[in-house]
């Protein structure tokens, strides 16, 4: 099916994660026809949640997306009712040997936001196709097509992966052996609780009402608020918890990861052990291994084809730079597509715009993954904790 039209641009976008949506909604923005393909049945498939912090990033972000969703935003925070100040926008972290506080990093103007709120904030008005597995890319006409495992293929202009870690646009533009992401060595549990009990919940806020994280023993520990339904009633409130470890990969959920975390993890201290041990058997609970990929160049089929987010660097999630970097790339794809359908564009080739987009997103996102990895290693010992860039150098870029 051709939908390609010389008036208005068509970017097909694979991945309807949080990278896929702002691009597609920066992209309709500025008269591109955005069309988003992702794999899973429908935008609740994922029983999975987890939140972020929107930090270095917000002013790029609020220009990305249109003013109703900007109006709604808030809608998506972990926590809408909070009062910011220099206390509530900073990150401590506490010492996992004694307990006190190690530093605090600010993160000023920082929002911490569910993502799946978030994603279904984004997905307003985009057209997404449900349950679509991408099988191909390959050039036609002046264009490209993209074909799925359905037997469907859909011409267009453009096309943009932003499926994630384990991305099929990068194994296509790479190879399957090059763009295969590597196993970290660092296992990530997190769980997700209604305590229903306001003593429990008030723990996890009085050590900050936003996230808190500990560090400096052979685990890591995180918790926090991940929504408010009734302000004045703490026992309805869903909170978090995280924890990291080196280990060997297992990839578990339920009963039989919160039982692993029990048996085969040395136990954290304090309000960061007491959020697992409190965890309610309905919750979820899930453990697996982090993964990575440093980005090389790919083939990008003429400047028609690239990558965005996780597909073109999955990090480790130290600092929270992930999603700082991907709203990054959104904006500088959108603004290289500008470049060359507006007037400016009579004056450039695609390909020399779009592998300098590339060739950023390459550099920058290597030396991303390689800043995450030596945080990660950097965290599990006391004298090297204050040697990370958390503590050296805040959330910034």
């Amino acid at each position: 099916m051709a939908i390609s039209n010389t008036d208005k641009p068509v970017v097909i976008i694979i991945g309807a994660g949080l990278t896929g949506l702002l691009a597609a909604q920066g992209l309709k923005q500025n008269g591109f026809r955005a069309i988003v393909f992702e794999r899973e049945e429908a935008i609740d498939a994922r029983p999975r949640e987890w939140t972020m912090l929107v930090h270095w990033a917000m002013p790029i972000f609020q220009r990305l997306v249109p003013k109703d969703i900007l109006k709604d935003l808030n809608g998506a925070l972990c926590n809408p009712y909070l009062h910011f100040n220099a206390e509530t926008e900073s990150l401590p972290c506490y010492n996992g040997i004694t307990g006190n506080l190690l530093f605090s990093s600010p993160t000023p103007g920082a929002r911490r936001v569910s993502r799946r709120r978030l994603r279904a904030l984004l997905a307003r008005g985009i057209d997404i196709r449900w349950n679509m597995v991408l099988k191909s890319i390959s050039k036609a006409g002046t264009g490209l097509k993209a074909e799925f495992e359905d037997g469907q293929t859909i011409e267009a202009d453009y096309l943009l992966g932003a499926d994630g870690t384990s991305s099929k646009v990068r194994e296509i533009v790479l190879g399957a052996d090059k763009a295969q992401p590597k196993g970290s060595g660092f296992l990530f549990a997190t769980g997700l609780n209604e305590y229903r009990d306001v003593e429990k919940t008030e723990a996890i806020v009085n050590k900050h009402p936003v996230a808190a994280l500990m560090m400096g023993t052979s685990s890591v520990g995180g918790i926090g608020v991940l929504s408010v339904d009734e302000l004045s009633d703490k026992s309805t409130w869903s909170t978090f918890w995280v924890k990291i470890w080196r280990g060997e990969p297992v990839d578990l959920r339920g009963q039989e990861a919160l039982e692993y975390l029990k048996t085969e993890t040395a136990p954290l201290r304090d309000e960061f052990q007491s959020a697992i041990d409190w965890t309610r058997g309905d919750s979820y609970v899930g453990i697996n291994e982090m993964k990575y990929w440093v980005p090389v160049p790919w083939e990008n089929y003429g400047g028609r084809v690239t990558l965005a987010g996780d597909a073109a660097h999955p990090m480790l999630i130290y600092r929270g730079q992930g999603f700082q970097h991907s709203i990054t790339d959104v904006d500088n794809y959108v603004n290289a597509l500008l470049q060359l359908h507006t007037a400016e564009g009579d004056n450039v080739t695609r390909e020399d715009v779009m592998s300098a987009y590339d060739d950023e997103v390459v550099k920058r996102g290597a030396d991303a993954v390689e800043q995450s990895l030596c945080e990660a290693e950097k965290s599990l010992d006391i004298d090297t904790v204050k040697q990370m860039l958390m503590a050296t150098r805040g959330h910034g870029k």
